[in-house]
């Protein structure tokens, strides 16, 4: 009997290691992905960026959290808000919140490659100080698919909305809506059970955007991983080189 129950404990833990591990999220696109959580999580992270623009130098650090609620297994509820200091080579630097991002996605597809529909829109809650400030909107679509037991291919595809501020020949505010196209590819590859490689590429066409990046994606436990990348930026409004390093968990 207790070798019987032995067997059934073990079957299930098996389980649900492979379905978190089936769960391993993007970088670049971390929410606007076809993958709609199975339980409640959340993820602090770490991000450092160097960035350098004619004889203009500077750095970013980035202290963040984020999270999803799975409303039912089509509709998953997200939010995002940050910690960021930029600190130029010369001269004093900033620091302050972001906007808090929103986001719904809707899995309108489970067979064959998934994919899902999503919004988001930012609450202008943050420092104008870092570039913040704007209520911003956009939408996206977004699949995978297997390709083999151990590799998945991701999409995404969407617009976003950027807010901006002009002054007139009176000098007077007059607020714009610039629209951007987003384009990413990506792959997930499962080594293991437990580690999981990231390569992902993603480009913002209005503010001159484009990175290829590389994570790792490694579950300590059967509700924890941790994660990191690197980034290589190819465009101007990119940053030259980021990295990052966050704790995933879900509850």
């Amino acid at each position: 009997m207790k070798k019987t129950l032995s067997l059934i404990l073990i079957f299930l833990f098996t389980l649900s290691t492979i379905s978190a591990q089936n769960n391993v999220h993007l970088f670049q696109n971390f929410f606007r992905d076809a993958i709609i959580a199975p339980n409640f999580y959340a993820e602090g992270s770490f991000e450092y960026s160097k960035t350098e623009i004619y004889d203009f130098d500077w750095s970013t650090m980035t202290i963040g959290v984020k999270g999803g609620y799975p409303i039912n297994n089509k509709i998953e509820a997200d939010a995002r808000i940050n910690f960021i200091s930029i600190t130029p080579e010369e001269g004093d630097g900033e620091s302050g919140i972001s906007d808090l991002l929103i986001l719904g996605k809707y899995m309108i597809v489970e067979t064959g490659p998934n994919i899902a529909v999503g919004a988001k829109i930012t609450a202008p809650i943050g420092s104008e100080d870092v570039g913040q400030g704007n209520l911003n909107f956009g939408f996206f679509g977004a699949l995978r698919h297997k390709l083999a037991d151990k590799i998945e291919l991701t999409g995404t595809l969407g617009l976003d909305f950027f807010e901006t501020t002009t002054n007139d020949d009176e000098g007077k505010e007059d607020t714009e809506y610039e629209t951007s196209l987003i384009l990413g590819a990506g792959s997930i590859y499962y080594l293991n059970q437990k580690f999981s490689i990231v390569p992902e590429f993603m480009i913002q066409t209005e503010v001159d955007y484009t990175m290829l990046s590389c994570g790792v994606d490694y579950l300590i436990s059967s509700k924890g991983r941790l994660r990191g990348y690197f980034g290589l930026g190819l465009d101007d409004g990119a940053p030259d080189m980021m990295i990052g390093a966050s704790y995933f968990t879900s509850f």
